[in-house]
């Protein structure tokens, strides 16, 4: 699935704002989970911000990785919404991205600005491409894919998981555990059972873990193998099922070599994935490259005053 040129971004053309329009009945994310400012539609493009939040370990940029995947799958499903032809809520499952990374000096919480285009969309499904930038220079590209569901398909499908959502504070700003095994080439760590807390404003009412949040985890022990500061060069993510509040979910990374893809030279390969009640739900490739080492601090001492989310 190649990414479309970034060119759309860059190329002069009319650009008139627009009012948005009101998202909340429309979308299946909310505060906390939903985060992002200063929504703004002008020609085909939607744009937003946001500032990071979760933890950095030994990744360096604004934004770590996984959460940049977050917000852009967050503009490109609510420029859907906004391209819908009418205000009944649909549920925007991602299933597939693409996503590149380019080098940029602005330090950790930076304001990124993302500008996302729809690429297709129907009743069942949809594709947004995403930008993002920091400090007024290029940080990432993306391409996502969703899989659609009416308010009311999604309810019949996943009845069995209704359960009440928790009103708390975000919990983004942390890992869902630090604690891990294994040694060489794969690490392992397993979340006993998934807090409802941790799925705040990700599908009320059917609280799933978001796919942002696994992929964190992986990026977190692909980190962990690593052992170095780092950038990400590229990912591969693919979410095949959702892991729900209270089950029990493995996450895994492994070493897979250096290269492996044209465009990212010889930046080391990292397999990971995540597997809830014993079925698979998430896979990533992600590409990692090694950055100056100056300032390193182990990844212990980095998340050592970041709170660890528990199974509340």
């Amino acid at each position: 699935m190649p990414l479309v040129s970034s060119s759309w971004l860059h190329t002069p053309r009319p650009s008139v704002p627009a009012a948005t329009p009101d998202l909340r009945p429309r979308i299946c994310v909310r505060p906390p989970y939903f985060a992002l400012t200063d929504l703004a539609l002008a020609g085909l493009d939607l744009h937003a911000t946001a500032v990071a939040e979760s933890p950095a370990g030994l990744e360096v940029g604004p934004m770590p990785a996984a959460e940049l995947g977050r917000h852009a799958a967050i503009v490109g499903l609510s420029l859907a919404a906004c391209s819908q032809p009418d205000d009944a809520r649909r549920y925007y499952l991602a299933r597939r991205a693409e996503c590149r990374y380019s080098p940029n000096a602005a330090p950790y919480g930076t304001p990124v600005r993302f500008a996302a285009r729809l690429l297709a969309l129907d009743k069942r499904a949809c594709r947004a491409a995403v930008e993002a930038t920091a400090g007024g220079a290029p940080l990432a590209s993306f391409e996502v894919d969703y899989t659609v569901l009416t308010e009311p398909a999604f309810e019949r499908l996943f009845r069995r998981f209704a359960r009440d959502t928790p009103s708390v504070p975000s919990p983004y700003g942390s890992l869902l555990a630090t604690a891990w095994q294994g040694s060489g080439d794969l690490v392992e760590q397993v979340v006993a059972a998934v807090p409802a807390a941790a799925c705040a404003g990700h599908f009320d009412g059917f609280p799933a873990l978001p796919v942002a949040v696994l992929m964190g985890q992986l990026s977190y022990l692909a980190g962990r193998l690593h052992d170095s500061p780092y950038r990400v060069v590229r990912g591969e993510v693919e979410a095949s099922d959702l892991a729900w509040a209270g089950e029990r979910v493995a996450f895994r990374a492994a070493r897979a070599g250096a290269g492996g893809h044209p465009d990212v030279g010889a930046a080391r390969r990292y397999r990971c994935e995540a597997v809830a009640e014993g079925r698979p739900v998430g896979a990533m490739t992600l590409w990692l490259e090694s950055v100056g080492e100056g300032g390193r601090a182990s990844v212990d001492e980095r998340v050592a005053d970041q709170d660890v989310l528990g199974p509340g």
